[in-house]
């Protein structure tokens, strides 16, 4: 069975009966060789080592912006055993959807042929599970996984949407779970990546005003039609950047954001403290920067950027909050709202066999891309 992984250069793996080149794809200034890996000895019913295991058989996946890295470093290792005449290959992808295919003898809460996606629950507080996302190998076409690292999920949702859901329903209601409050005014930066178009949708389900900030001036349409009541556009790449009169006048006018959730910190933090209320709340979930030993965009900060901070954070009493995925309760109240019709994960585009190099390209290098990108196996 195939499935798409990041390879070596095409004159390298010719002549492998189990290796297809499909192209590659130029990310962060380095050459990706893509192709599609058969995995001739591999035997289903021998892959069950445990009887709590569950073997899913991949229908779709999709790549986040965390993949990026583990792209680069696949890559890189790929590269240097090609220098010595070595071949390999590797899959990637942190979420997926797929069917189940075979369970252990202890698995009860899963059957053969349910629809499950990734558990990615996360902190663990339980000895029995491992929390968070179980593979950074998504792409691989039939896995096995512990039955707790697994969610079945309902036949009504699309592939396309369940290979897109997981790390968006967790981290997007455990933040809003943890900063807002009724008629809060919840300002969200970097508008246009897909963990704050979650955010966004998510927060329709709350009694508070909901404000963005982007570095584009194109889809502010959008962004009104989820309920964002006004759109402040900054340039991100700048070391300070003017923020513009809008952003400055709307908070004479109105008053100062009570909160702000913001998944690029090493970008927003330190211009957005003097636009928050005192007690206001600050939670972020990543950074811009976290592929720096690669990226040829590489975010810098400025030399007293912490103390110009923490100033400003003891002055007005604001909370700081990190957060990672979410807890079980989080992707229960997305799961929940979403088969209401009242959050939903944003679809740029779903791509399948063939279309292996136009995937990684509209998830990774489009300037006009809106949501995220899927391959679908089927």
């Amino acid at each position: 069975m195939e499935s798409l992984s990041i390879i070596g250069s095409k004159e390298h793996t010719e002549g492998i009966d189990e290796i297809k080149y499909c192209g590659h794809f130029n990310l962060e200034k380095s050459l990706v060789n893509i192709g599609l890996v058969t995995e001739n000895d591999f035997v289903v019913s021998t892959s069950i080592s445990d009887d709590d295991r569950v073997v899913v058989r991949k229908t779709a996946f999709s790549c986040n912006y965390r993949d990026k890295t583990l792209i680069l470093h696949y890559n890189r290792d790929i590269q240097e055993e090609e220098e010595e005449d070595e071949v390999s290959f590797s899959y990637m992808g942190s979420e997926f959807v797929g069917e189940v295919i075979e369970i252990g003898k202890n698995v009860t809460s899963l059957k053969i042929g349910d629809r499950v996606i990734p558990n990615i629950t996360y902190p663990s507080y339980t000895k029995e599970y491992v929390g968070g996302i179980p593979s950074n190998h998504a792409s691989r076409r039939v896995d096995d996984f512990k039955e707790n690292k697994l969610v079945k999920i309902p036949d009504s949702m699309p592939d396309a949407v369940a290979a897109s859901f997981p790390i968006a329903a967790f981290t997007s209601y455990s933040m809003i779970r943890k900063v807002a409050f009724p008629n809060a005014r919840i300002l969200v930066t970097s508008a246009r990546s897909n963990t704050s178009l979650a955010v966004i949708s998510a927060l329709r389900n709350f009694p508070v005003e909901v404000y963005a900030i982007t570095s584009s001036y194109e889809d502010h349409d959008i962004l009104y039609n989820y309920g964002v009541k006004k759109v402040f556009v900054v340039d991100r790449y700048k070391a300070k950047p003017e923020e513009g009169k809008a952003l400055v006048e709307f908070t004479q006018q109105n008053g100062l954001f009570n909160a702000v959730i913001d998944p690029m910190s090493d970008i927003y933090l330190e211009r957005v403290l003097k636009f928050m209320d005192y007690d206001s709340k600050y939670i972020t979930c990543g950074l811009y920067d976290q592929y720096a030993d690669f990226s040829v965009h590489s975010h810098k900060e400025r030399p007293g950027i912490l103390k110009d901070i923490i100033g400003q954070v003891l002055a007005k009493n604001i909370s700081i909050i990190g957060n990672c995925i979410g807890l079980m309760e989080d992707f229960t109240m997305a799961l929940k709202h979403y088969e209401e019709g009242k959050f939903d994960i944003m679809i740029d585009e779903v791509f399948t066999i063939g279309e292996e190099i136009s995937f990684f390209e509209k998830t990774y290098n489009s300037s006009n891309r809106m949501g995220k990108v899927v391959f679908s196996y089927v």
